[in-house]
Parts: structure tokens; C-alpha cells; sequence
């Protein structure tokens, strides 16, 4: 799976991409990106590289999905703003992270399931919880889905991406800033899935987050919210 990644105008420079795309490799050129992933399937389980990490997918009872992986999050740079918005702040931590993620269909086709992720690790721990529904999709996979989800972290992670130190506040000018742990952000996203032949997919995504008011405030957030696009392909053997 390739991906090609449009952000939006003015991208938040405290994040490297949006909670979606944890674990992916990034390249970003101005505000475009690109990202691979590549998976093997006999039966049940999936296995999977992505980026930086690799891991493991499977279905249970026909109402329940695991997926764990172990994957390197890179942290914040300097450069990672073209305005000079980041200059003195310095990089924040990177460092080992596993991803769990459990989903529950609440139909027997999975037109309406429920979904959990946990990101914990050295860079502080990152809850992902929602809802998503699945629109004339079909049992090839295509079609198209519709989620919604709230996000929560810890006092470690918010302060990775959002926080200012003592020495970067005298280094930069900015205020110092200590993000508090809990809710951080709500979120949309809506994808589509289409074959064009027998061996290629395309796959389209649309992303809007909202960031709780401890986010917006740190003087880092440019913005509150933040938005994407991406196309990708899928080549199936």
C-alpha cells in the first residue's frame, strides 16, 4: 500500500501527522507526504509492515479484531516548521511505542463497530476510542466509512508535543507550558475503497480533528484543529 498525503494550508507544526497515522513513515514535501505498507495473509492472522513498525491482525468469533504491532515514533524537529516556529524548542523524544487495538462489530456484518487503541511507550501513552460505520461497503472490502473518535493522553505525551520547557521558553521567548493529562482531541475521518482491475485499489481519505482547549492554548498549536486528505493504491498479489 502507497500512500500520497495533502494537509491542510497551514499545517500544525507541533505534529508530524495526525493520531491516524501513528507508526507510518512520513516524508513530508511542503505539505505533501508520502507513506508505505506492505501485509501477508494465509487464512488468519494478517501480518503486516508499516513504516517503522511491524505487527500482527487477527479476527475472532467474527465480532472481534486484534491488531498489536511495535513500531519507532520519531519525535518533533526544528526543521518540521518552514516558518521558524519550532527554532529553539529543539527536538522532542522519540523512542519504542506498541499499538493494541481491539474492535467489536455490534452487526454481523460490521456496518457499525466499535473501536479502541492504546500507543504506549517511552514517548508517554496516547487512548484512542470511537464508533465507525460502514456505507454500502461490500464483502470485498470496498465502499465507503464514516468514524468518529475522542482522544485522550497522558501528561507526557501531551507535553512531547505541545509542552515548553523552562530552557526552551528562555531559549525562544515563549511562554513556559505544562499540558495537563486527559482529553486532547475529537476527530472524523471518512474513507473509500474501490477496485480499478483485478490486482489494484484505490483508497481515499479525508481527516478533521478538533483539539481540547489545553492543546490549542500551548503556544506550539498554531491552530485547533487539524485536516487531511490522502489518496493511496493498493497493489493486491
Amino acid at each position: 500500500m502507497f500512500w500520497i498525503v495533502k494537509c491542510d494550508g497551514d499545517k500544525n507544526p507541533s505534529r508530524s501527522a495526525s493520531f491516524y497515522r501513528r507508526f507510518y513513515k512520513w516524508r513530508w514535501l511542503g505539505c505533501w507526504a508520502w507513506a508505505g505498507r506492505v501485509q501477508w495473509r494465509a487464512g488468519e492472522p494478517l501480518f503486516f509492515w508499516a513504516g517503522e513498525a511491524i505487527g500482527w491482525r487477527t479476527l475472532a468469533r467474527d465480532a472481534w479484531l486484534f491488531q498489536a504491532s511495535v513500531g519507532y515514533e520519531e519525535g518533533r524537529e526544528e526543521g518540521d516548521s518552514e516558518d521558524g516556529r519550532l527554532d529553539g524548542l529543539g527536538e522532542s523524544s522519540s523512542g519504542v511505542a506498541l499499538l493494541l487495538e481491539v474492535r467489536h462489530a455490534l452487526a454481523e456484518d460490521w456496518r457499525y463497530f466499535l473501536v479502541g487503541r492504546v500507543l504506549t511507550g517511552e514517548i508517554g501513552t496516547l487512548g484512542i476510542f470511537g464508533a465507525e460505520t460502514c456505507l454500502g461497503c461490500q464483502p470485498d472490502g470496498t465502499g465507503w466509512e464514516v468514524g468518529a473518535v475522542a482522544t485522550f493522553h497522558d501528561g507526557k505525551f501531551a507535553n512531547r508535543d505541545f509542552g515548553v520547557t523552562t530552557r526552551q521558553s528562555i531559549d525562544t521567548g515563549l511562554p513556559e507550558t505544562d499540558v495537563d493529562s486527559g482529553y486532547r482531541s475529537t476527530g472524523i475521518n471518512v474513507n473509500y475503497r474501490n477496485y480499478l482491475n483485478e490486482n489494484w485499489q484505490i483508497f481515499g481519505e479525508a481527516l478533521y480533528e478538533v483539539y481540547g482547549s489545553d492543546v490549542s492554548d500551548s503556544p506550539i498549536s498554531r491552530n485547533d484543529y487539524e485536516a487531511e486528505i490522502g489518496v493511496g493504491f493498493i497493489y493486491v498479489f
